[in-house]
């Protein structure tokens, strides 16, 4: 694979004769934006056996950590089991969370690996961003039919893992598209998920209850917003909608398929730290600013939902799943 890897490419937007009216911020705070796949200037061609190596060490210990969360204290079946634990149906063992938790993992997964290899270890954009995604997309197939042994093979689980990787395809070679848009995850952990990690249960992938899935929409992306006299306010600000459940995951303390659940579809506003980092470290740290930008590309911070449904299952749910 190294080998395959080793034609380097790389890209940079031609300068943009757009007015920037924010006498601080770059034309566009993505860094994104920086790396377009048809454009012909070489990157530096450095790191590439340490960006190819770091990589798989990194795949070694996520599947190292996948054993210790989901299959180490459980019993395995005595046959392979195809089924599927549904999608979003309010009875559920996740409520719908555990499938936007795939897209996410994937899509992140994938994405680390896009930058990983193209921006440290010099590949091409198309190669590093299709290496990367179908090893992500892979892995987490992999994950799914160890499932199959232990809990059921879900059908719903993989769809979703290939959206994520579709997503990450996207937003990688398209750069219009990943300034626009991020899907990030907010994390708190929950009051339940922070007894039972006293208690050795290192499974924080299923805190669902700590997790809200957003779909953000950069107002910065709008460069007639942005540009404008006073829009420089913009690249701060994202609308976003956003999914979560509250009681499903960690299971309750008694195990009660009847306990207290509900899941919650908003809408609302969200700080987009992307672009205070960017703006924060723009021409002082080149290094905090692209990790403070990829960070932030996957994980949301301040979220202030406006307009929020919940639902709840209206009966016992199904506690199986994984």
């Amino acid at each position: 694979m190294i080998a395959w890897l080793q034609d380097p490419g790389a890209a940079q937007p031609s300068p943009s004769g757009d007015t920037n009216h924010d006498p601080v911020a770059a034309p566009s705070p993505w860094l994104d934006l920086g790396t377009s796949p048809s454009a012909t200037t070489t990157p530096p061609r450095e790191h590439r056996i340490e960006a190819a190596l770091t990589l798989a060490g990194l795949y070694a210990g996520f599947t190292t950590w996948t054993y210790f969360a989901w299959y180490r204290k459980h019993k395995p079946l005595s046959e392979f089991e195809w089924g599927g634990d549904g999608w979003f149906g309010p009875r559920t063992y996740a409520g719908g969370a555990d499938k936007l938790g795939h897209a996410w993992a994937t899509m992140s997964l994938a994405r680390l690996g896009t930058e990983m290899l193209h921006q440290w270890g010099g590949y091409r954009k198309w190669t590093s961003t299709l290496v990367a995604t179908a090893l992500s997309e892979v892995l987490f197939l992999g994950v799914e039919v160890k499932d199959g042994f232990y809990y059921q093979f879900s059908y719903g689980d993989a769809a979703f893992n290939t959206l994520g990787a579709l997503a990450a395809v996207t937003m990688s070679l398209s750069p219009r598209v990943d300034e626009l848009f991020d899907f990030r995850v907010e994390y708190w952990p929950s009051k339940q998920y922070r007894r039972q990690f006293e208690g050795g249960n290192v499974n924080i992938a299923e805190d669902y209850s700590g997790e809200t899935y957003l779909l953000a929409f950069h107002l910065g992306g709008i460069h007639a917003l942005r540009d404008a006299t006073w829009g420089g306010w913009s690249r701060f600000v994202d609308v976003a909608v956003g999914y979560g459940t509250r009681g499903y995951k960690p299971d309750p303390p008694d195990g009660d398929p009847a306990h207290p659940r509900h899941r919650e579809l908003s809408i609302g506003l969200s700080l987009n730290v992307q672009g205070l980092s960017d703006w924060l470290f723009e021409g002082r740290s080149k290094t905090a600013k692209k990790l403070g930008h990829a960070t932030f590309e996957v994980f949301n911070f301040g979220y202030v939902p406006a307009i929020m449904r919940r639902s709840s299952p209206g009966g016992p749910v199904d506690m199986g799943g994984a």
